[in-house]
């Protein structure tokens, strides 16, 4: 009897548990176990609503989902084994508490190094960032689960869920993308769907590394050329021609120094070594607040640290030079060091083959030429905690150009030599804090040094006797330019909330310029008579003083709207001129759906130092001078505005739009030969304006093997110099269309491809629009000198500039296990002699014509690279 009344009361309790209500969470973990999922959402969401529903037992998982959620204002998205729940209608009247708190790390490769510009996105709160210049990442997320997805360049490197309870730290090792399948993320923050900025441009070593190298050299400047809003100029020149700009309006930092010597060999190579190349930022329009001093371009180069766990590095051989380079560390995890050298050798066949030549001459004539330009790069990092570090960054460039002719005729002889070198030296001393959760802070002691230096030696002496030496003339003269300037600069970053970024700071320059040092000496006369010794030396010297104070904040309006805002101001003083610039910047991207972006930047920008030049070559004999009493600052105003989409995971397009107008150009008034002179170089420069315009397009597609590239650039360049002409005339490089079409695809894994077409309207020069006779002196009845009479300037557009530039890499595996590359490239394929100027002449009828000189022409070379 006892039994069933046990059982009965057991039977009772059964039934009433039976017809207890459950809950909507506890349906949930009931959908876990059933069908092995994961639930992910915010901690804020109500989830004890009451469920009357169904039976989810006997229900598919779809079916299960929408039974449990129908009634409980919750969405839910299926993502694999997770799903995402988030708030629909709102259940809940009282507003939670929302905890906040920060995750950080730093992301790196597998050899430790820091890596720029990885994408760190949440699914939940549907924010993201991207990793530092010291690889540096910070989110602020609300308490709960979160899923992460990282991606770097297009590419998902790894996805992964995270736990906020408390301020977190977790670091992140991904591999290199270009190992991977085609796993293209349309959340990657460098695509410029994502990002703020109008015209900015982020670039891998990958793609200044590609299968195409002029000469064997990978190069910095000329990839830049080949995107949209950049002309070259002249060829084989090392300008950017940014926006109707010219090339001294582009800011070029190496590890946040200022470099101002960016070529080699008169624009042949540009003075950045792709070996120790991390990452590029290059900026043509919608500058944030936190570069200043150019306005055309803003290219901010940073190097890598080098690794911290293992000793490798590259040895390549090329046609005219040679690179080496290593790493590693020399603490184990705490210090580490990375060294590059590019050299070329050119000089070292020269010298035996002039001293093969010179020895087969009779009469003592020799003749001698060498050149030489060598890039070293050095960095040393150690870290002083998880969160700080110390590094130090050097840079040293020159070249070494030189001629020697010795001339024996009889008893005389002659000899000239000419020697010019130029090149930079800078440091960067630097150090990376993390002064709390939410505030980091770099701070940088810079210095950077310019140097030009030329001499001439011209010697004619009489030997009479064998033993006997008699001078009868001697000229010597040297010219040097220098420039230096030292100083320091502090940013800091700032995450008061996810939706807001704040970064401020500012900068203490000092600059000096001793533009053209000049010493000349002079000796003619007869041995056996009294001799004129004349000689002549000048010194110029300036310097100014800048400060620089900035601040910028990158917010979230909405989750269509995000906005750049900010301002720079800067103080330049130069003798007892001050001037003030004050440098507003905006830019805003709206998202309204997933595929499409629009953005509009509105920048302004100011320059107080001027590069000296009265040709348009970007030769090292020109100087920099600062802004005067007599020479303000220059300054312009840009407004830009885009669209960007993305149709499919590999293909994104752009249209851009831009108009720039620049008050206070500088001008030569009258030709001054290849070097201008620096005394009272204020008084042969004149002022102006220039107004630059056009549309540019980028095509991009992308696959595991293919990518294509197609950049469009239709543009306006217009100057206005009142003193030369009476009203607006093009500008010598107003090239109206501009087109660059790339392609590079892997046809094995050992064997790639690249193709590049470029094709441009042709430069503009000044073409007469009569002649007349120069006046005859009396007596005078062979003077039949012509004078050209111009009108407008730049009226004439010379020839359709194109040429196809291919490359072919071939990989294989050494017997010790090492990576080795085989490269062979060609410039210009189909050897066509492009212009480089024309020639005036006037025919017997009297008409004028010109005639176009091409002289490069189809350029070969190879390389060989071990990896080690």
């Amino acid at each position: 009897m006892r039994g069933v009344v046990l059982y009965i009361l057991l039977l009772f309790c059964c039934l009433k548990l039976s017809a207890q209500k459950s809950s909507v969470y506890s349906e949930m973990l009931r959908l876990q176990n059933i069908h092995h999922v994961h639930f992910l959402y915010k901690s804020d969401l109500n989830l004890s609503i009451n469920y009357n529903g169904r039976d989810i037992k006997t229900l598919t998982l779809h079916q299960a989902l929408d039974e449990v959620f129908r009634k409980s204002g919750i969405n839910y998205s299926i993502h694999g084994s997770n799903i995402l729940l988030t708030q629909g209608q709102k259940t809940v009247t009282a507003k939670p508490l929302i905890e906040r708190y920060v995750l950080k790390g730093i992301v790196r490769d597998s050899l430790g190094e820091p890596l720029v510009n990885v994408s760190i996105y949440d699914k939940i709160s549907h924010t993201g960032t991207l990793s530092n210049e010291q690889g540096v990442y910070t989110l602020i997320l609300i308490k709960g689960v979160h899923v992460l997805d990282v991606s770097w360049f297009g590419q998902r490197q790894k996805s992964f869920s995270i736990n906020i309870k408390k301020d977190t730290r977790h670091d992140l090792v991904i591999k290199g993308s270009m190992e991977l399948g085609e796993v293209v993320v349309s959340r990657d923050l460098n695509s410029p769907l994502n990002t703020t900025q109008t015209g900015k441009l982020t670039l891998r070593p990958e793609d200044i590394n590609t299968e195409f190298s002029l000469l064997s050299s990978p190069d910095l400047v000329k990839t830049l050329q080949r995107t949209s809003g950049v002309a070259q100029g002249t060829e084989f020149s090392g300008g950017l021609l940014v926006h109707g700009g010219s090339p001294d309006e582009n800011l070029f930092l190496l590890d946040g120094t200022p470099v101002y010597q960016t070529n080699h060999s008169l624009g042949l190579f540009s003075a950045f070594n792709s070996d120790i190349i991390k990452n590029i930022d290059f900026y043509k329009s919608g500058f944030p607040a936190r570069y200043s001093g150019r306005i055309s371009s803003i290219t901010d180069v940073r190097t890598r640290d080098g690794s911290m766990t293992e000793h490798h590095g590259s040895f390549s051989l090329g046609l005219i030079d040679g690179r080496l380079q290593f790493e590693g560390p020399i603490i184990k995890g705490r210090t580490s060091y990375n060294i590059a050298l590019r050299r070329s050798w050119i000089d070292l066949l020269l010298l035996p083959t002039f001293a093969i030549i010179n020895h087969s001459k009779n009469g003592g004539s020799k003749f001698r030429f060498t050149y030489a330009f060598h890039d070293f790069n050095a960095k040393v990092t150690h870290l002083l905690s998880r969160n700080n570090k110390l590094w130090l960054s050097l840079y040293s460039g020159m070249d070494n150009y030189g001629i020697k002719d010795e001339d024996a005729w009889y008893d005389y002889q002659t000899t000239t030599e000419n020697k010019f070198r130029w090149g930079n030296l800078n440091a960067t001393l630097a150090g990376d804090f993390q002064l709390s959760n939410r505030l980091s802070n770099n701070t940088s002691f810079i210095a950077s040094y310019s140097y030009t230096n030329q001499s001439m030696n011209e010697d004619d002496i009489y030997y009479p006797e064998p033993d006997i030496r008699f001078r009868n003339s001697l000229d010597i003269s040297h010219n040097k330019t220098k420039m230096l300037d030292l100083g320091i600069k502090t940013d800091f970053t700032f995450f008061p909330h996810p939706k807001h970024t704040l970064r401020f700071g500012g900068a203490f320059t000092v600059h000096w310029f001793n533009p053209q040092t000049v010493m000349q000496s002079f000796y003619f006369g007869d041995p056996s008579e009294h001799v004129d010794t004349t000689d002549v030396s000048g010194r110029t010297k300036m310097s100014s003083i800048e400060t620089q104070l900035y601040a910028e904040d990158d917010i979230v309006l909405n989750h269509w709207i995000n906005a750049n805002m900010g301002t720079s101001c800067t103080f330049y003083q130069v003798s007892d001129k001050t001037f003030l610039s004050f440098d507003p910047r905006l830019s805003i991207r709206w998202h309204p759906i997933t595929p499409l972006t629009f953005k509009i930047s509105y920048t302004h920008m100011s320059q107080s130092i001027h590069r000296i030049a009265s040709t348009f070559l970007d030769i090292p004999s020109d100087f920099w001078a600062p802004s005067t009493a007599v020479i303000p600052p220059v300054r312009s105003h840009q407004v830009a505005a885009g669209i960007y989409t993305q149709v499919s995971p590999g293909f994104t397009f752009s249209l851009e739009g831009y108009l720039k107008c620049s008050d206070n150009l500088l001008q030569y008034r009258h030709w001054m030969g290849l070097q201008p002179p620096a005394a009272f170089w204020e008084q042969n420069e004149t002022q102006g304006r220039g107004k630059a315009y056009g549309i540019e397009m980028e095509v991009r597609y992308r696959m595991r093997r293919l990518t294509a590239q197609m950049a469009y650039t239709l543009s306006w360049t217009n100057r206005k110099y009142p003193e030369l002409y009476d009203g607006w005339f093009y500008d010598q490089f107003d090239n109206r269309h501009r087109l660059n079409t790339t392609i590079r695809y892997a046809m094995t894994n050992r064997i790639s491809v690249f193709a590049a077409l470029i094709l441009r309207s042709g430069n503009r020069m000044s073409f007469p629009m009569a002649s007349a006779v120069n006046p005859r002196m009396p007596e005078d009845d062979y003077n039949h000198e012509l004078t050209y009479i111009y009108g407008k300037p730049n009226g004439l557009s010379l020839p359709l500039y194109h040429r196809l530039d291919l490359g072919f890499n071939f990989k294989h595996t050494t017997r010790k296990g090492h990576e080795a590359i085989w490269n062979v490239s060609v410039y210009n394929a189909y050897c066509h002699l492009n212009t480089i100027y024309a020639k005036v002449r006037q025919a017997n009828d009297g008409s004028i014509a010109a005639k176009a000189k091409g002289y490069i022409p189809i350029i070969p070379s190879v390389s060989y690279t071990i990896k080690f």
